[in-house]
């Protein structure tokens, strides 16, 4: 078998282990343990061996970053996909309210599938991390909404 086949089942593969574990439906799946990892996991779903399971993960990251660095975007089914976006120069505000303009630069955009986001949203979620809100600072001596100065033009309509 070639290369990109075994790579393409062994995505495949553990794409279907991702999904099966995202899964919000109630089936009946034997106990995990708390200190199972993920590698364990694929090979207990997949009746891969763990050190296959290892060499699938090895090899699917290089893989997709290879792809992302060709400007292909990857779907990786069950999952999402993965794809390079642009943003563009903007300015933003430093640390200390100091104005500072930002390169373009590119990234990596993940959008999970519908099952995915279901999954994640589920009741016994916990997430890794919350992102606070964000909050409007105003620059030091002024307050929001504070007018600054008299803007009114003068009309240039002749009488």
């Amino acid at each position: 078998m070639s290369k990109a086949r075994w790579l393409a089942l062994a995505v495949l593969l553990g794409t279907m282990g991702l999904v099966a574990g995202q899964s919000t439906t109630k089936t009946a799946r034997p106990k995990e343990s708390k200190e199972e990892s993920i590698t364990q996991r694929i090979a207990r779903d997949t009746k891969l061996s763990e050190k296959d399971a290892d060499k699938f993960f090895q090899a699917v990251g290089p893989a997709i970053r290879d792809q992302l660095q060709r400007g292909k975007t990857v779907v990786v089914p069950g999952l999402g996909t993965f794809r390079v976006v642009r943003v563009a120069e903007h300015k933003d505000m430093a640390a200390g309210g100091r104005p500072i303009v930002v390169p373009a630069f590119n990234t990596v955009e993940f959008v999970g599938t519908i099952e995915v986001s279901d999954g994640v949203n589920g009741e016994n979620v916990t997430p890794a991390e919350t992102v606070p809100p964000f909050q409007y600072h105003a620059l030091p001596g002024q307050t929001p909404g504070q007018k600054q100065g008299r803007t009114h033009v003068p009309s240039n309509r002749v009488p």
